[in-house]
C-alpha cells in the first residue's frame, strides 16, 4: 500500500481551490507532474519512476539531448532521460491539463530542491527550437531589445550561411555556433532570471515513493 493518500476525480476538483503553493525557495519544492497509470503502477510497484525514453519527442532530441547533459552537470543524480513537473504555474492551467490527462495521474510531490533542475517554461522553447535566447538588460526599452535580438538572430543566420548549413537541423550546425546558442540557454535556468509570475518547470533523474504527496486518478469521463 503507498504511504500517500490515493483519490480518484474528475478534473475539474483534482486541484484545491485557492493558491496552490509554489515556493521556489524551499527546500524540498512543491512540484506536479502528470503520468500514465502504468507509470503510476511502476511507483507503486518499485518505489521509484524512472523516465521512459520511448516518450520523448524525436524531433526534439537535441534539446532534450542538452537538457540531460546540463542535468548530469548540476545535479548529483544520475540517468537517462528526464523525468518533466510544474515547478509554479497557475491552477487554472493545472486544471487545464487534468482535463487533457484524463485516464491518467495527477501527481503532487515534494522534492529536495538539490535534485531537480529548474527552468523558464517558455523560454525553453528557445531550446526546443533551436534558437538564441536572448535575456533582457536592466532599463532596456522594448525597441532596443528587439534591435539587439534582431542582430543576434541575423549574425546566427550569417553564421549558419557561411558554414553552408543555413538549413539543416541544430546537430548539424559548428560546434562553435552550437556552443554559443547553448550558453545563452544557460540563462532560462537560472532562478534569478524568472519573472516573479513566471511558469516553471522541472526536472529530475527519477521520483521516488518517499517524494510523493498525494496522487489523484483522473477519472475518464
Amino acid at each position: 500500500m503507498p504511504k500517500f493518500p490515493v483519490r480518484r476525480s474528475f478534473p475539474n476538483c483534482a486541484i484545491a481551490a485557492g493558491r496552490v503553493g509554489y515556493d521556489l525557495s524551499a527546500d524540498r519544492l512543491l512540484l506536479h507532474t502528470f503520468q500514465t497509470e502504468e507509470a503510476f503502477e511502476e511507483l507503486l510497484s518499485t518505489g521509484q519512476l524512472l523516465p521512459d525514453q520511448r516518450l520523448a519527442e524525436p524531433l526534439f532530441a537535441d534539446a532534450y539531448g542538452w537538457m540531460q547533459r546540463e542535468m548530469d552537470r548540476r545535479l548529483p543524480t544520475t540517468g537517462d532521460g528526464a523525468l518533466w513537473f510544474w515547478a509554479r504555474t497557475t491552477r487554472d492551467c493545472l486544471v487545464d491539463s487534468s482535463r487533457n490527462h484524463r485516464g491518467g495521474v495527477l501527481l503532487t510531490c515534494r522534492i529536495p530542491r538539490e535534485r531537480v533542475l529548474l527552468s523558464h517554461y517558455v523560454d525553453w522553447h528557445c531550446a526546443l527550437n533551436g534558437s538564441p535566447h536572448v535575456l533582457e538588460l536592466p532599463g532596456e526599452s522594448d525597441d532596443a531589445y528587439d534591435s539587439r535580438r534582431h542582430k543576434i538572430w541575423d549574425e546566427l543566420d550569417d553564421r549558419k550561411r557561411a558554414a553552408g548549413v543555413f538549413h539543416e537541423g541544430f546537430r548539424d550546425w559548428p560546434a562553435d555556433v552550437r556552443w554559443d546558442l547553448e550558453q545563452g540557454w544557460e540563462h532560462f535556468l537560472d532562478p534569478a532570471n524568472f519573472g516573479r509570475w513566471d511558469a516553471v518547470q522541472a526536472t529530475a533523474h527519477l521520483l521516488r515513493a518517499g517524494d510523493v504527496v498525494e496522487a489523484v486518478r483522473l477519472i475518464s469521463r
